[in-house]
């Protein structure tokens, strides 16, 4: 099922960005001597991924075997960076596009939402964190609209919720791979050839947190009643935010791509009435860098600087960053 899912495609289609999120890690003070070192940096803190045309867009941080993990719009590989070093970590025949990625530490499986640019298909693909398939959760045949399956994140009684950046649609799969519409509303769709829902992440008081990349805002939804969903008040702009992570209950970073624009940045948010508003916490702006998402490893924000704007102009490259951020 594999292919090149650009071929004979308006790149135009693609002319927002993407998103993946994740949540929290579990941490430890446990020094591991496979930790990356300064010498598998650059002089700038950046972790260079010398791989030709990869483009990932989603990353998570795998605590238990001390790896990233990346996705890949072209190529639908799971790669993984070891030490500096990009391999390959799952090759499936049955992956398409490879966007949102996400560890679900209840279950111990890797969650990978699996997609094709032209709206014909979404799924949602689970993972042992050892490469073997789980099962996959067919999406795009519980709605008839366009789909695009975004980013993903989870409960934690390990059920999955999915974006549809495309059709205004937020999808749970139960633990056993069972798929359903958890909110649907055509409002949240976005206009054509843009991206509406994207970035999602799951509170643990019982609500989702989810970025609308067009329209700039970050919504709240309730999981016994997503249609009573709020706008989490925010006193400064979002830039086209695309991922999201919940570092705790309180704190909440945006990644905002600007398109790889002059306002591209890493914000981190904090609240004091659970999401309904927030504050700035810190801002890091990082221009001219196409971002995507963000992971978080030993507590310090890692955030991936995909180079879409390469991609959406037809171009090559072999450089890719994850960038540290503190």
């Amino acid at each position: 099922m594999k292919k090149f899912i650009f071929a004979g495609l308006s790149i135009c289609l693609i002319a927002s960005s993407l998103s993946c999120s994740s949540e929290i890690s579990p941490d430890t003070e446990t020094v591991d001597a496979n930790y990356l070192t300064v010498s598998d940096k650059s002089s700038d803190g950046n972790i260079i991924i010398n791989e030709t045309d990869l483009y990932p867009e989603g990353i998570e941080y795998d605590i238990r075997n001390n790896r990233f993990l990346l996705s890949s719009i072209t190529r639908g590989d799971i790669g993984q960076v070891i030490n500096g070093e990009y391999s390959v970590f799952i090759n499936d025949e049955n992956l398409v596009s490879t966007i949102g990625i996400h560890i679900d530490h209840t279950t111990k499986r890797l969650l990978v939402t699996n997609t094709s640019i032209d709206g014909s298909f979404a799924q949602l693909a689970a993972y042992k964190l050892t490469g073997e398939n789980i099962f996959y959760a067919d999406l795009g045949s519980l709605s008839e609209d366009v789909h695009f399956a975004n980013d993903v994140t989870t409960d934690n009684h390990g059920n999955a919720y999915v974006t549809d950046s495309y059709s205004g649609i937020i999808y749970k799969v139960d633990p056993s791979g069972n798929a359903s519409i958890f909110y649907e509303n055509p409002d949240l769709a976005p206009s054509p050839r843009n991206f509406g829902l994207n970035g999602i992440d799951y509170h643990p008081s019982g609500f989702l947190l989810v970025s609308h990349i067009q329209n700039n805002l970050i919504l709240k939804f309730n999981m016994d009643n997503p249609g009573n969903y709020s706008q989490v008040d925010i006193p400064v702009p979002l830039f086209s935010p695309d991922g999201l992570f919940l570092d705790n209950p309180n704190e909440l970073i945006v990644v905002s791509n600007d398109f790889g624009g002059e306002e591209a940045r890493v914000q981190i948010f904090g609240t004091r009435d659970r999401w309904e508003t927030a504050y700035v916490k810190s801002e890091f702006p990082i221009p001219d860098n196409f971002l995507t998402t963000v992971t978080v490893k030993r507590n310090i924000p890692y955030v991936l600087s995909a180079n879409l704007n390469i991609l959406l102009e037809g171009g090559s490259t072999d450089e890719f960053k994850i960038i540290e951020v503190e």
